[in-house]
């Protein structure tokens, strides 16, 4: 064997598995099919925050100007608060962040008014989860604007958990639960894929 056809022989032997490696992912291999690490649901392709045309009292606009430098977890409210909502402000959302230690300073957490908030959920925002970011949305801007989360599933945003990257794309979703186990390994879902998240961010 010359050894020009031994050097070509090494070449194959050291390309040819990742060769081979990429045909089977490229053309034998779905990828939605393949085991997925996060617990909550995926958003694809990422909402963009613009897109929910958000407010603060003064009529300024909230964007990702607002969230840059934070990652953030958002809910989505309706005029009432039953337990649901409750379960996922406090459980979902300011206990997880407690959760993360010494990185609970790098997440904000937003509520997003689609009404006027009813007594109820003023008094909750205010006596159980302070320091809560508020601003004011179109419930029928949010609702279409976050409708590629609900293709094939019943329900829309409102009542809904999400996170936000810190250049404004919204890109998981969490439900929110009356029970209380359910709420809980939500909660524990969502913890997760911030560590996660977190760890493999420089923000």
């Amino acid at each position: 064997m010359s050894p020009r056809t031994k050097n070509r022989l090494t070449l194959l032997a050291i390309v040819g598995p990742f060769v081979l490696f990429f045909i089977a992912g490229r053309y034998f291999v779905d990828p939605w099919e393949l085991p997925r690490q996060n617990k909550g649901q995926l958003i694809l392709p990422h909402v963009q925050l613009r897109a929910l045309a958000l407010h603060e009292d003064d009529g300024g606009a909230y964007n990702a100007k607002d969230t840059a430098g934070l990652w953030s977890l958002m809910y989505v409210a309706g005029a009432d608060c039953g337990a649901a909502c409750k379960n996922g402000l406090y459980y979902q959302m300011r206990q997880v962040q407690r959760t993360l230690g010494e990185n609970m300073d790098r997440l904000r957490r937003i509520v997003v008014h689609t009404a006027p908030a009813s007594d109820e959920l003023r008094a909750f925002l205010d006596d159980k989860v302070p320091g809560t970011v508020e601003v004011n949305g179109d419930a029928d801007t949010v609702r279409q604007a976050l409708a590629p989360a609900y293709e094939g599933l019943e329900g829309d945003a409102i009542g809904d958990v999400f996170v936000i990257s810190p250049d404004g794309q919204i890109f998981m979703r969490y439900p929110t639960h009356e029970d209380m186990d359910a709420t809980l390994e939500e909660a524990e879902n969502i913890r997760l894929d911030l560590e996660r998240t977190l760890k493999g961010s420089l923000i």
